[in-house]
């Protein structure tokens, strides 16, 4: 059997950087299957969708815990950064958020620079000293967090080894 460390480090990363907005949707959605479970049944057919709607709600109830898995797992590797590795974490969702045009052919992930513009900006303001991680400390750290949730993923089960 053949561990696909890759794959699982991208699955990890995907979930790292979609966190708030996964976590925004995981309670959204939960909120619905409350209302869904208050409504009487009266056994009749309901809706016009196609398919098992009990199925349907099974799929829909299953694919939500493992939102709420991924979730939990996120927090607990945050729960293990250091005030700076978290402040880094969250500049690096927000680099995500950009669309950078032409910026693969430099040969760096194209998040590298804004990272490290404002987490030197951030470092200044919460230091009083002037620090600008470079390229190879970003993805040092970048890996580093992406392999703690790795592992910790695999224990919560949201991976399999």
């Amino acid at each position: 059997m053949t561990i696909d460390y890759i794959g699982q480090n991208k699955i990890a990363a995907k979930w790292l950087l979609e966190y708030p907005e996964k976590r925004q949707d995981y309670l959204d959605r939960s909120g619905e299957f409350v209302v869904l479970s208050a409504v009487r049944v009266s056994g009749l057919p309901g809706g016009t969708s196609i398919g098992n709607p009990t199925q349907s709600k099974g799929l829909s109830l299953a694919t939500l815990e493992e939102i709420r898995l991924w979730i939990m797992a996120i927090e607990d590797a945050e729960s293990t950064l250091s005030e700076k590795k978290l402040e880094f974490l969250g500049i690096r969702r927000q680099a995500e958020k950009i669309k950078y045009e032409g910026d693969l052919e430099r040969g760096r992930p194209p998040w590298v620079p804004y990272v490290q513009v404002h987490y030197a900006d951030w470092h200044q303001r919460r230091y009083g000293a002037f620090f600008e991680p470079g390229r190879r400390t970003l993805l040092s750290w970048w890996d580093e967090i992406i392999n703690v949730t790795v592992r910790i993923a695999i224990l919560r089960g949201c991976i399999t080894k």
